[in-house]
Parts: C-alpha cells; structure tokens; sequence
C-alpha cells in the first residue's frame, strides 16, 4: 500500500473530525451570550446586597432574643407563663 494512500486515510479519519470538533467549540463559545451584567443587573445585584445584609441584621437581633428568652426561662424554671396577667383589677 502507498504511503500517500495512509496518509488520506489518517487525514480523513482523524485529522478532520479533530478539526472539525475544535471548529464547533470555537463556534458554540462563540455564541454563548456574555456572562458580564449589564446596568440592570448591576442594579438587581445591589438591590439583592441590600436586602441580604438586611436579612442578617434581622437573623443577628433574633438570635439575641433567643438568648435573652433562654436565659430568662433558665434563670426561673420553675415560675409558669401564663398569658394572663395574676391579678385582675376589678
């Protein structure tokens, strides 16, 4: 067999569907859209910023008042809670 006849077939066989699956990542990366936030988003993420460091302002002051109710409830165990006052004026 000539060598000029092996070379087409590696050409043909592996050469080119090489080629061509580089040509379809460039292509598809290509036409990906940009992952870069426009102006709105911008905004959105700041807005998205606010609101988190708002929530773990709540999230911080909660667990405070977990605390202070456990110690309280820790400090006096045996006193019940009632949600009616002891003495009834009247």
């Amino acid at each position: 067999m000539p060598t000029w006849i092996l070379i087409i077939i590696v050409v043909m066989f592996v050469v080119a569907p090489l080629a061509n699956a580089v040509g379809n990542a460039i292509e598809s990366r290509a036409s990906r859209p940009s992952l870069e936030p426009d102006e709105d988003g911008a905004q959105r993420i700041a807005g998205l910023e606010e609101q988190l460091a708002l929530l773990s302002d709540q999230v911080l002051e909660l667990a405070d008042k977990q605390d202070f109710l456990t110690r309280l409830l820790e400090a006096s165990p045996s006193t019940p809670i009632t949600a009616e006052p002891e003495d009834r004026i009247g």
